[in-house]
């Protein structure tokens, strides 16, 4: 009973000291390994041998032959450069934000083809923005923001590779401008939508003009009809004279008019009144029939 209880108490001291070290840092001081965390690796060099990755886990380690050439971490991880001003195709300057997402998939590329993984492909970034978007105008980066992210990803991607990162995602952060050109952007945005408004109205005129001479044909058409024997120039007096009396009737049942004069000649259409009125008679009487 004894025995059993003195190799517990030895078993915990044990594993309280093993934990202690293990916390402090200090274990590796005393024992050959490596303990690598969770979504992390570790690149040792070895001097009479191949140079090896060290992943998650308890790991050995010759500390006379081999030495720690990084750590690495394994999660995706942001790349924000610095915002950088771009002059466009046409002459125009703008302040561009952009941040990347890479994530390591080559520990030993990423520590040892390349002296720092992260700075370089900030590098990459910055350099794949100004190539693409100076060659680009305002408006047309306006528009095409998610295409240009795709271009710059591409362009990044072609040399991350080599170092064993991948590029997950480029996208824009901000795009600033001058006080001047957002001026000169709200001043665009106004004339074009006047110049929309006035397209929608052209449009309504003349769809108007159409509907009117439309139903002139169609009038016209009735009086043939109705009339074999009245002659073309006769039957366009007769609608005149129509639309003369259609317009002085609205014109009299308007609530600002107090009085209308009807002249004694037929005003636009160069008739007598007695005549204008006839004819108003001559088509009541057709539309009752």
């Amino acid at each position: 009973m004894d025995a059993a209880i003195f190799w517990m108490v030895g078993i915990f001291l044990i594993t309280t000291i093993l934990v202690v070290l293990y916390y402090t840092g200090a274990l590796q001081n005393f024992l050959p390994v490596i303990i690598v965390d969770s979504q992390k690796a570790v690149i040792v060099d070895n001097r009479l041998g191949k140079d090896r990755v060290l992943t998650e886990g308890i790991n050995r380690y010759l500390p006379w032959i081999e030495k720690i050439e990084g750590e690495i971490t394994l999660k995706e991880q942001p790349i924000d450069p610095d915002p950088q001003t771009i002059i466009t195709k046409d002459n125009i300057s703008i302040t561009v934000d952009m941040i990347a997402m890479v994530k390591v998939v080559d520990p030993m590329k990423a520590v040892m083809d390349v002296s720092d993984y992260q700075k370089a492909v900030n590098s990459l970034v910055q350099t794949g923005v100004v190539d693409i978007m100076g060659k680009m105008e305002l408006k047309e980066i306006q528009t095409n923001l998610e295409s240009i992210s795709k271009e710059v990803l591409k362009h990044v991607e072609a040399d991350s590779s080599r170092w064993g990162v991948a590029i997950t995602q480029v996208r824009f952060e901000s795009i600033s401008y001058s006080d001047e050109i957002k001026k000169a952007m709200e001043q665009i945005t106004v004339s074009e939508s006047k110049k929309k408004a006035m397209i929608t109205e052209a449009e309504a005129k003349k769809q108007a003009a159409q509907l009117e001479a439309e139903a002139l044909l169609h009038k016209i058409e009735i009086l043939q009809k109705n009339m074999p024997d009245m002659s073309n120039e006769k039957i366009l007096e007769f609608t005149r004279s129509l639309d003369y009396i259609n317009s002085m009737k609205n014109l009299s049942s308007s609530e600002n008019a107090k009085f209308v004069v009807y002249p004694s000649e037929g005003g636009a259409s160069g008739q007598p009144m007695d005549q204008i009125m006839s004819s108003e008679y001559v088509s009541q009487t057709m539309n009752k029939k």
